[in-house]
């Protein structure tokens, strides 16, 4: 019987173009230090594949590979800092290393180093450079570039104000699934920003973007659900339970209704130990409404 090759799963780039190799290639490359093999094995200790996970051997094969000018460890670890995963170096070379990653043509290295050029961190702040890279960013299918795209049409940075485009590329990147982008798909709805005000077709972003854990959104649904309109029916015991998803969650505005619902018996059984209870949590952070309310209570 033939002996049954190794599987490989490891896709490297090479002169010759893509191959597939084994995790004994990669661990060979990897200690001659090819850095497209620290690269591939610090991905694998990271995430555990094929080899045990070990986050620390993780990080210190891609510094390594990132300082051997990998563009791809690089742009890996830029997007753990910025997402807060990784503390290895500051701000400042965390934007060097996204210019780097940018310049070799890479999405996420495109994205974070637009990001640095429109808020001016660490670099001069420059509108037309960040558009230039959301846009390289975005044509090759990163949702958060098209959604960075969106807040530069929406607030006129570097291009001309454009309600209309910015809320295309919003709903463009929502449809695609990123998070930020359906929630202000949402937002435009609710408030006919560069399309007709709709608060059912907000109600459905919104719920897309709740889905996925935003608490602004399950904010925004209590509200519209508060207010209701011509296209969403009002409905108190639907506010009253997205308030409360986004109060658990730490929204402290909606900490704040959920105590004046259980105060008012809106939507929910009146119980004034539960409007105490979050009314007193919304307070603790700095909720200055809900201390007024506490103080008339208490003179009651």
């Amino acid at each position: 019987m033939p002996e049954k090759e190794p599987d490989k799963g490891f896709i490297i780039e090479t002169d010759e173009g893509q191959t597939e190799v084994g995790i004994e290639e990669i661990e060979r490359m990897a200690e001659e230090e090819d850095p497209v093999g620290m690269y591939a094995l610090g991905m694998a200790y990271l995430f555990g594949h094929a080899v045990g996970q070990d986050s620390g051997k993780g990080y210190d094969l891609l510094e390594k590979a990132a300082e051997k000018g990998n563009p791809d460890a690089k742009a890996l670890l830029v997007n753990m800092f910025f997402e807060g995963d990784y503390m290895g170096f500051d701000t400042k070379k965390a934007v060097e290393y996204a210019k780097d990653a940018a310049d070799a043509g890479i999405p996420e290295g495109q994205l974070y180093y637009g990001i640095a050029c429109m808020d001016g961190n660490t670099v001069p702040q420059d509108y037309e450079e960040a558009m230039r890279q959301f846009r390289a960013s975005a044509k090759q299918g990163n949702s958060e570039a098209r959604n960075s795209m969106a807040f530069m049409y929406l607030e006129g940075l570097g291009v001309e104000k454009d309600e209309a485009k910015a809320f295309r590329l919003f709903k463009n990147a929502a449809s695609a699934g990123n998070i930020n982008a359906q929630y202000q798909t949402g937002v435009c709805y609710e408030t006919g920003c560069g399309c007709t005000a709709n608060l059912d077709k907000a109600r459905e972003w919104y719920e897309k973007a709740a889905s996925s854990g935003d608490s602004y959104a399950m904010d925004r649904l209590g509200i519209i659900y508060y207010n209701g309109s011509k296209d969403l029916k009002k409905d108190p015991e639907k506010s009253f339970e997205w308030f409360l998803k986004a109060a658990s969650d730490g929204m402290v505005d909606s900490m704040y209704s959920v105590g004046c619902y259980y105060l008012e018996g809106f939507g929910v059984e009146r119980d004034e130990t539960e409007a105490r209870k979050w009314l007193n949590m919304a307070k603790d952070n700095g909720h200055k409404t809900a201390e007024e309310l506490l103080e008339r209570l208490g003179r009651q």
